[in-house]
């Protein structure tokens, strides 16, 4: 048997931050960081929230256990009755930790401020083992949000490298959900929409469009609801991996693996090529799994991204890490030490 449902309630469109009227009078803590706290914008949240609000805004790239903990902290003395998360995806993921680790079940919501993690619709949430250089994706349903804001006014200030990073990142999200071993109907339409989506609106929201910026707003909630029913794969492992140990941008690392993860599974996992052939025919492109990556390659680097990885790589680190990571099981490709080599071997 299998299921498939939905959370959170999603608000958009017209005013979405009216929303945060039903929060009227509760005790709040706001997750984010500093940046959003000093540039002002943390304050068009605030006016909407007339009970008591204390704001932790250490959140860091790559939020750490230490951090979780203070945050922990912080709510145990503060008591919230609701806690908020406002930012990208590393707020959202410590605001899902430091409630799932406090222990008491208040309602969570998130405000994204990038278009790419989708944190804000899934049951994941990476943290950062920074004595190990090792990511640790946690997945529980505890972890899911009870209401998210997609208001595409807080995107307008978003670098352009920041716009291509996360967008790469919803490209991943959606091409791993769609071949995943969790996949169904339900996801394969979330996640076809979102890869469409995002393919013909990210260069236009590199550029600073700001139609275009919502519009990946909406491709990272879709390709977030898809792969956190059906799951994610290799490309994620190893980013997880490269990530811990180097401490370069999720969505780039993304970037540069995406295309050789998709030729891999092209080669390797005969379920995949029709999936792969039908996003590249969504996208304009020749219905072919070689077309589709070589799709990817070309956009990717049309965004700035490396084609390469700038750093040595330990492979063997890498690859142990990988393979223990909590993506790896719904990869639809026959998973081994060698094939993970291999990809990497692509990216040097």
């Amino acid at each position: 048997m299998e299921q498939f449902s939905l959370k959170p309630k999603l608000y958009f469109g017209g005013e979405p931050l009216a929303a945060l009227d039903e929060l009227g009078g509760r005790r709040v803590l706001v997750v984010t960081d500093g940046f959003l706290v000093s540039s002002g914008l943390l304050d068009r949240v605030k006016s909407r929230l007339d009970g008591p609000v204390e704001v932790f805004d250490q959140v860091e790239p790559d939020p750490s256990f230490q951090l979780v903990a203070r945050g922990v902290a912080q709510a145990q003395a503060f008591r919230p009755e609701a806690i908020l998360a406002f930012g990208g995806g590393s707020p959202m993921d410590c605001a899902k930790a430091i409630r799932h680790f406090w222990g008491v079940a208040c309602p969570l919501w998130c405000i994204p401020t990038t278009a790419g993690t989708g944190s804000e619709v899934t049951s994941f949430a990476v943290l950062t083992d920074t004595e190990k250089g090792v990511k640790h994706a946690l997945v529980d349903d505890a972890l899911l949000p009870d209401a998210a804001i997609l208001a595409p006014e807080f995107l307008a200030g978003v670098p352009a490298k920041s716009t291509a990073d996360t967008g790469m990142d919803v490209l991943t999200h959606a091409a791993e959900g769609y071949v995943a071993k969790g996949a169904n109907a339900f996801t394969d339409a979330l996640a076809e929409k979102a890869f469409s989506l995002a393919w013909a609106n990210l260069p236009a929201a590199y550029r600073g469009e700001m139609g275009a910026k919502a519009a990946m707003l909406e491709a990272s909630c879709l390709a977030g609801m898809a792969f956190n029913a059906a799951g994610l794969g290799v490309c994620h492992s190893l980013a997880h991996a490269l990530g811990g140990a180097y401490h370069l941008p999720h969505g780039k690392i993304n970037a540069i693996l995406l295309p050789k993860v998709i030729s891999w599974h092209g080669e390797t996992a005969p379920a995949c090529r029709q999936k792969y052939s039908h996003l590249a025919k969504l996208c304009g492109l020749a219905p072919t799994v070689r077309s589709l990556a070589a799709g990817l390659r070309r956009l990717a680097l049309s965004l700035g991204e490396p084609e390469r990885f700038p750093k040595e790589i330990d492979a063997s680190r890498i690859v142990a890490h990988a393979m223990a990571d909590r993506c790896t099981p719904a990869d639809p490709g026959p998973v081994t030490e060698t094939a993970l080599r291999a990809i990497l071997e692509e990216i040097r």
